[in-house]
C-alpha cells in the first residue's frame, strides 16, 4: 500500500511539473515567426531585428517566414493551423487582431483564437505624396483633391489595412473622391509612387523618411499628439487643423490557441527584455519613430478588448466592408 501511495504521489508531482519543465526548456528547436507582409516593410524589419536577438538569447534559430497578402489573413490563417507549442508565432497588427472581423463577412481564422503574447510597439502614420504634388500641406491637399475628383490614386498596404481605412475615413469625412490601389505591403506602394502610379498614401515614418530626406517624396501631416522625432518638420494633423484624423499601427506577437500560459509567458519575458535593451530600442523603436509598448500577455489582452469596439466604430464610419 505504501509503495502504491508513493508511486501515485510521484506520478502526480511529475504530471503537474510538466508545463513548468516545458517552459523552462523552451525553446529546444527552431522557432518560426510568421510576418504577414512582404520583406522590407516596417513589420518585417522589426521582426528580423527581434529574430536576430532571439537567436542570441535562445541559442536556437528563429526563422522569419513572410506570408503577405489579404490584409494579414494569409498569415493569421497559417498561425491557426500551427501546433500550439510556441514554435510558430505571428507578428500581427490591428488588421489581424482587431479589424478584420468587422471588415469581412467570413474569415479563414478566428481572431479570438490568437493568443496575445506582447504588444511590441505602435507607430503613428504619415500622409505622403510625390515631391511634385501640387499641395504642400493638408489644407491644400484636401482642396486640390476636391477640385479633381477621381483623378487621384491612393495606395495602401492592402484592402482593409490601416493605411486603407485611414484614407477611406479622410475621403468620407472631407468629401473626397479618389481611387484605391491596394498592394501587399508598403514598400511596393512607395515604388509605384516614385513611378507616378499612385499620388498619395499613409505609411509608417521609418519607411518613408529616406525618400523624404532625398526629396523624392514629401510629407503633409502625421497622426499623434506630438511631432515625431524622426520627422520634426512634419506637423501633426491636429496642428494642421484636422484633429479627427487618427491613424496609428499597433504591432503584437501571437501564438495559436492552446499554447500553454507558461510558454506564452516565457516568450513574452524574452521579447520584453529585448525591447528594453538600449541598442535594440534605439535602432528599432526610437530611430524609426515607434513608441515602445512591451506589454505583458494580460496587458495586451486588455488592450485588444478595448481596441476592438473602437475599430468597429472606425470601420463603420469609413464605410469599408468586404466579402
Amino acid at each position: 500500500m505504501k509503495q502504491f501511495i508513493s508511486l501515485a504521489i510521484a506520478l502526480a508531482v511529475s504530471f503537474f511539473s510538466l508545463p513548468t519543465h516545458a517552459a523552462d526548456s523552451f525553446p529546444s528547436k527552431p522557432v518560426r515567426i510568421i510576418v504577414p507582409y512582404s520583406a522590407g516593410g516596417p513589420v518585417d524589419i522589426i521582426t528580423r531585428g527581434l529574430s536576430a536577438r532571439l537567436n542570441d538569447v535562445w541559442k536556437v534559430a528563429t526563422i522569419v517566414d513572410n506570408r503577405p497578402g489579404a490584409n494579414e489573413i494569409i498569415g493569421a490563417t497559417e498561425l491557426s493551423h500551427a501546433t500550439p507549442d510556441g514554435y510558430t508565432l505571428l507578428m500581427a497588427t490591428d488588421s489581424a487582431f482587431s479589424q478584420n472581423q468587422y471588415l469581412y463577412k467570413k474569415l479563414s481564422y478566428d481572431p479570438d483564437a490568437m493568443v496575445p503574447i506582447t504588444r511590441l510597439a505602435l507607430a503613428n502614420l504619415v500622409l505622403f505624396v510625390p515631391s511634385d504634388f501640387p499641395a504642400s500641406n493638408m489644407r491644400e491637399f484636401i482642396a486640390y483633391v476636391r477640385a479633381n475628383p477621381q483623378r487621384i490614386n491612393y495606395g495602401s498596404a492592402g484592402i482593409g489595412n490601416i493605411t486603407h481605412l485611414s484614407m477611406a475615413y479622410v475621403e468620407k469625412t472631407y468629401g473626397l473622391k479618389m481611387t484605391h490601389v491596394p498592394y501587399k505591403g508598403l514598400a511596393p506602394v512607395i515604388q509605384d509612387m516614385l513611378a507616378s502610379q499612385v499620388q498619395v498614401a499613409f505609411g509608417v515614418p521609418s519607411a518613408v523618411e529616406p525618400f523624404l530626406r532625398s526629396g523624392k517624396l514629401k510629407a503633409l501631416g502625421i497622426s499623434g499628439a506630438q511631432r515625431a522625432k524622426l520627422l520634426p518638420t512634419v506637423p501633426t494633423f491636429t496642428e494642421s487643423g484636422y484633429p479627427d484624423i487618427e491613424s496609428n499601427l499597433n504591432m503584437g506577437l501571437f501564438a495559436p490557441r492552446g499554447t500553454s500560459a507558461e510558454v506564452v509567458n516565457a516568450i513574452a519575458g524574452s521579447v520584453r527584455k529585448i525591447l528594453m535593451e538600449p541598442a535594440f530600442r534605439k535602432t528599432y523603436i526610437d530611430d524609426v519613430a515607434f513608441e515602445v509598448a512591451a506589454s505583458t500577455p494580460e496587458e495586451f489582452t486588455a488592450f485588444i478588448a478595448k481596441d476592438k469596439p473602437r475599430q468597429k466604430v472606425r470601420i463603420e464610419m469609413s464605410g469599408a466592408k468586404f466579402d
